[in-house]
């Protein structure tokens, strides 16, 4: 009603107007077009929103139909990983069974070291890579059997090496020929070219000889300070067998020999003897159960097996003593 009256009064004086007037009717006129398009704007904008309201539930199921479609995708992705694992563990265990039943298959068995140790005064140590070995003949005899009676100050008369001796078997059991390769201080007993390595085939015996030992002061101090566990009483072997296919083995044997021959004359250590008895020497050796690394799997890096019985003295001394097979 408003526009319309506006509009006869306008048709009414129209030949009246000035052109200040002209100008004031046209401002109107926009002011009115003006306030028309944002009361327009206003209803569309409340109806977006009670639209959107209605909507906005819509929307949050939505997404959270989303989010639980992207968790159990990452379920399934997780779920095809382990079955993925566990086909290819399995696919692995078939390939090492197959392996195992060509691989050799070798034993070893020692026996108690000999009695009584041998004493070399002219060495300090085990010998190093260029120097006579300890079962070399002529190192067994400058060396000389350890006596009870005599007793060893708390100065450089400990110095020199006492060691011991003992032999075993090596046994294949498998079904193909091994390879075996032994420490530089074990050696094949049959003469040949090759002391420390020679094949064995399926069945095969091959005995074996083994020496090694600390200074006598290194035997005083695993009697001295046995806890934690002193690996200065203890003598360590590894023997290594192989065989001759590309997708084969490699088998670790381990043997420790340890025991504390030396003893207190009295309680200060301030003089120290060789044990009376065997028996009070403690001395045996342990072989531990074969370790099996297949090709097929890469190169490993598992610990020793007397690593965690030494590993707090070695923390202590900041050191190790011996050395990875």
């Amino acid at each position: 009603m408003a526009v319309r009256g506006f509009w006869d009064a306008l048709t009414a004086n129209i030949d009246r107007l000035t052109l200040a007037g002209w100008i004031q009717i046209i401002s109107a006129i926009g002011a009115v077009a003006a306030a028309i398009a944002g009361a327009s704007a206003a209803r569309s904008g409340r109806g977006a929103a009670r639209t959107a309201a209605k909507q906005l539930p819509e929307l949050q199921k939505q997404v959270e139909i989303n989010a639980a479609q992207a968790k159990a995708a990452d379920e399934q992705v997780v779920l095809a990983q382990e079955m993925l694992k566990a086909a290819t563990a399995v696919v692995r265990e078939a390939a090492r069974a197959r392996t195992d039943e060509r691989a050799p298959l070798v034993v070893a068995l020692l026996e108690a070291p000999k009695w009584p140790p041998l004493i070399d005064a002219s060495r300090d140590r085990m010998p190093y890579g260029n120097e006579l070995r300890l079962l070399d003949h002529r190192s067994v005899a400058q060396a000389e059997a350890a006596s009870p009676a005599r007793l060893f100050a708390r100065n450089g008369e400990r110095n020199g090496l006492m060691w011991f001796q003992t032999r075993g078997v090596l046994i294949n059991e498998g079904a193909t020929t091994a390879r075996v390769r032994l420490d530089d201080e074990a050696q094949f007993v049959e003469a040949t070219n090759a002391r420390r390595e020679r094949l064995l085939r399926p069945g095969e015996v091959a005995l074996f000889e083994w020496g090694a030992g600390h200074t006598i002061a290194e035997w005083a101090d695993a009697r001295e300070k046995p806890d934690p566990p002193n690996p200065l009483g203890a003598c360590f072997l590894t023997i290594t067998v192989f065989d001759s296919f590309e997708h084969g083995i490699f088998d670790h044997i381990h043997v420790v020999m340890s025991g504390r021959p030396i003893v207190s004359v009295d309680d200060s250590f301030d003089e120290v003897r060789l044990a009376s008895r065997e028996s009070e020497a403690e001395m045996g050796v342990t072989v531990f159960p074969t370790r099996r690394t297949y090709r097929s799997d890469g190169p490993r890096r598992d610990p020793l097996p007397w690593d965690g019985t030494y590993a707090a003295w070695w923390r202590e001394e900041g050191r190790r003593t011996t050395k990875p097979a």
